[in-house]
């Protein structure tokens, strides 16, 4: 009984990522199609095209963002929101996380390891800022900020430390939350190794 059970959750192992992974994608394609029929509502369109018309209606608004015209309307735009209570908010987080996740990554700061007073272990995290706002209770005593991911689970927490407490290391940023996310489960051995004495 043990060993069919095990040959059942093998395939349950292989199974399980391939059906997840397929679901999300016809998830968002449908999404993204019914969303991009709202922009002609009156016209019949075949399956997948509302899809289509958006992605590329997201690209043409890529482009425009290369004129500066554009872009000045953009700040413009970005300045009035940011001035709105609770939109300010709102609009922050989705822009600063679709940045991380996005092509601009590299703008969230540097990989490091970070050492807590009185221990021994280290843990990864992000140095998000060299000059943290609000971060210096003395102002004598310079701090940096780093953002230390949960395993499992959406969300960390920031810490601002001295800058002896931590070392950068060698790992794209994505790698990092990559990593941190799945608590380096199936992680292949990493090139980043601890110095050799």
């Amino acid at each position: 009984m043990k060993k069919q059970l095990s040959i059942f959750l093998a395939g349950v192992m292989v199974l399980a990522p391939l059906a997840v992974t397929a679901w999300l994608i016809v998830w968002i394609g449908s999404s993204l199609d019914a969303l991009g029929r709202h922009i002609l509502p009156n016209v019949a369109l075949p399956p997948g095209a509302g899809a289509i018309i958006l992605i590329a209606a997201v690209y043409l608004v890529g482009l425009a963002t290369r004129l500066w015209v554009f872009r000045g309307l953009l700040n413009m735009l970005e300045k009035f929101v940011t001035h709105m209570p609770g939109i300010k908010t709102l609009y922050e987080s989705v822009r600063d996380l679709l940045q991380l996740f996005g092509g601009d990554a590299k703008r969230m700061g540097k990989v490091v390891q970070y050492t807590p007073p009185g221990s021994d272990m280290t843990l990864l995290g992000i140095r998000t800022s060299d000059q943290p706002p609000y971060g210096a209770v003395d102002p004598q005593r310079h701090t940096v900020a780093v953002y230390l991911p949960f395993s499992y689970m959406f969300g960390g927490i920031t810490v601002y430390c001295q800058p002896d407490r931590i070392k950068e290391i060698d790992m794209p940023v994505e790698q990092c939350l990559k990593l941190c996310a799945t608590a380096f489960v199936g992680a292949k051995e990493q090139a980043a190794k601890p110095d050799s004495p």
